[in-house]
């Protein structure tokens, strides 16, 4: 009785890891795609250091595949989210600052996720060869 009590628990304690496994994977694939579009919004400020010039007319994507076209008023300031309801206005090098820093902190934020992912699947892999030896023993 105290055995099945035992590998019950166990069973129980593998289900709640792997659940804790799928929340970092789902964590760190929410951040990956997040720093996909901080890569793409940086390549596109350096291209306004690179040589757009005002007036030069450019595509802006509004959502799906549907892009406007639309000129340039200023190459110099970009509008910056700072964070939900705060826009800022900053120089182009200035919001290149702000988004190496926001890559930095994904950078991070994906290195512990991914030590967090590979520790619950070392866990995992323990707890289940233990529960199948015990499995094969019944």
């Amino acid at each position: 009785m105290e055995n099945n009590q035992n590998f019950e628990q166990q069973v129980n304690q593998f289900r709640y890891l792997k659940e804790q496994r799928d929340v970092f994977q789902g964590q760190f694939e929410i951040v990956n795609a997040s720093l996909g579009n901080l890569f793409n919004t940086k390549r596109t400020l350096d291209s306004l250091l690179e040589g757009v010039n005002e007036n030069d007319e450019i595509l802006i994507p509004i959502g799906g595949l549907a892009s406007i076209k639309a000129t340039i008023k200023d190459t110099k300031n970009v509008l910056v989210s700072v964070n939900q309801d705060t826009v800022i206005e900053k120089t182009v090098e200035e919001a290149i600052e702000f988004l190496n820093k926001l890559i930095e902190q994904h950078n991070n934020q994906l290195k512990f996720l991914k030590e967090r992912i590979f520790a619950l699947d070392m866990n995992l892999q323990g707890m289940n060869q233990m529960l199948q030896n015990r499995m094969s023993q019944q």
